[in-house]
C-alpha cells in the first residue's frame, strides 16, 4: 500500500479520519474502511496492498489485501457518540481469503474490543474454516460491547496474531461492522 495514500512515511498504514468516505451508516450499522484503520506493515507494497472492490460488493472503493506476513495487527477506533447509549453492539470483520491463501491453519487470530472504562472480549479463532470457502465475503466476529449511559468514551478493536512466525497471506479486509447485537 503505497504512501500516496498514506502521507505518513514509514511501513505501517495510519487510519484515516472517520468521515463519509472512510464511515458509512446503513440503517443502524456502521460499516468502517480499512482506511480508517491502522495497519501494521501496511505501508509497506511487500506485505499489504490495496485492492480495487467492485461497486456490486462494497460501499467502499478499496479493501486491504494481504500480500504475506507472519504477524498481523489491524486496530480501529469508534467513538460512542456514533452509537445508542446503553446499546449492546458487535464488531464483525468482513474478510475473503483468495484460492491461494495460505498459513490460516495452524495460528489463531485474537479478535478484541476494549471500551474506555475498561470492559474488554476477547475471541481467539483458526479462520481455516473460512479459508476453505475462498472467494466468498465472510463475517468473522470480532467481539461486542455496551456503550455506556452518558455516551461517552470509545471502543478501541483490533485483529492480531503476533504470538508466531508463521507467514499467513492472500486475505482481503473489505470492511469492519459495528451494529447491535441482536438479542437470542
Amino acid at each position: 500500500m503505497s504512501s500516496q495514500y498514506n502521507n505518513m512515511s514509514g511501513p505501517h498504514w495510519h487510519a484515516q479520519p472517520l468521515d463519509d468516505h472512510h464511515m458509512i451508516k446503513i440503517n443502524q450499522e456502521i460499516h468502517i474502511s480499512p482506511k480508517a484503520l491502522n495497519i501494521i506493515w501496511g505501508n509497506d507494497s511487500r506485505y499489504w496492498q490495496w485492492t480495487p472492490l467492485q461497486k456490486n460488493e462494497s460501499e467502499f472503493p478499496h479493501g486491504a489485501e494481504l500480500l504475506q506476513v507472519n504477524w498481523i495487527e489491524v486496530t480501529g477506533k469508534l467513538d460512542f457518540s456514533h452509537l445508542k447509549p446503553n446499546e449492546k453492539y458487535e464488531i464483525v470483520y468482513v474478510l475473503k481469503f483468495k484460492v491461494d491463501a495460505f498459513g490460516w491453519h495452524s495460528c489463531p487470530i485474537k479478535f478484541k474490543a476494549t471500551t474506555t472504562d475498561g470492559h474488554a472480549t476477547e475471541i481467539s479463532e483458526i479462520l481455516e474454516s473460512y479459508r476453505k470457502v475462498s472467494e466468498t465475503w465472510h463475517e468473522v466476529p470480532g467481539g461486542e460491547f455496551k456503550v455506556n449511559s452518558t455516551h461517552e468514551g470509545a471502543v478501541h478493536f483490533g485483529m492480531y496474531e503476533i504470538g508466531s512466525d508463521w507467514w499467513k497471506g492472500s486475505m482481503i479486509l473489505k470492511e469492519v461492522k459495528i451494529r447491535p447485537k441482536v438479542r437470542a
